[in-house]
């Protein structure tokens, strides 16, 4: 009985020793790519973009942003801006950046769209569309938009809208290609091949002032 006692203090205490050195380790990373970060900045700023074009990374999944970063460093993803910026971060720069924007708390986002379009988008966030086959975006995105970080699915709450619009149209655009690019963008690219144009504007005005 001593021996089990003194076996789980043991184990405890070896927990509470370790906790601290892993918070500090993840503090290390988020300082080191707040230092590494400032260069994104001048186009993503800190909690929001200026631009609306250019996509707010605050609060942003780690995993989504390392997984991004990649793709614009090895070519799989083109964007002339973004490729000449990532070529090059090396695995752990990109480690840290995603980690410094994934702890900044986001900003909430404002509609701006017209009641029907919000509604339209709403509607297809929560419940997809049966007819065409197409999910329910909260399955993978959350109630709240958040995403899910341990699998990379991103947060779409309060993203500029003209930002998410364009990016479903990528996606579109890419469904023949869709396999080889990559498992979350081909995931992607057959959704919204199923969308017009329309719906695509609803679910980015509604994404826009989601939380």
């Amino acid at each position: 009985m001593h021996n089990k006692l003194f076996s789980k203090a043991f184990s405890l205490f070896l927990v509470l020793l370790l906790v601290p050195s892993y918070l500090t380790a993840d503090d290390n990373l988020i300082k080191s790519g707040e230092q590494k970060a400032m260069v994104c900045t001048a186009c993503h700023g800190v909690q929001n973009s200026a631009n609306p074009e250019w996509p707010n990374l605050s609060q942003q999944s780690t995993r989504y942003l390392v997984e991004q970063l990649h793709a614009f460093r090895d070519g799989t993803r083109k964007n002339a801006l973004m490729s000449s910026q990532a070529m090059n971060l090396t695995d752990q720069d990109i480690l840290e950046i995603a980690k410094y924007y994934n702890s900044i708390p986001a900003k909430k986002g404002k509609i701006t769209a017209e009641d029907n379009i919000v509604t339209l988008g709403q509607t297809i966030y929560r419940g997809g569309i049966k007819d065409r086959d197409i999910p329910a975006c909260i399955s993978c995105h959350g109630p709240k938009g958040l995403g899910i970080d341990r699998t990379g699915y991103p947060k779409v709450s309060g993203q500029h809208a003209i930002y998410l619009e364009h990016r479903l149209q990528e996606y579109k655009e890419g469904y023949d290609d869709r396999d080889a690019i990559g498992k979350s963008f081909s995931i992607m690219s057959s959704i919204s091949f199923k969308l017009s144009n329309k719906e695509m504007k609803a679910l980015s005005e509604y994404l826009q002032g989601l939380y």
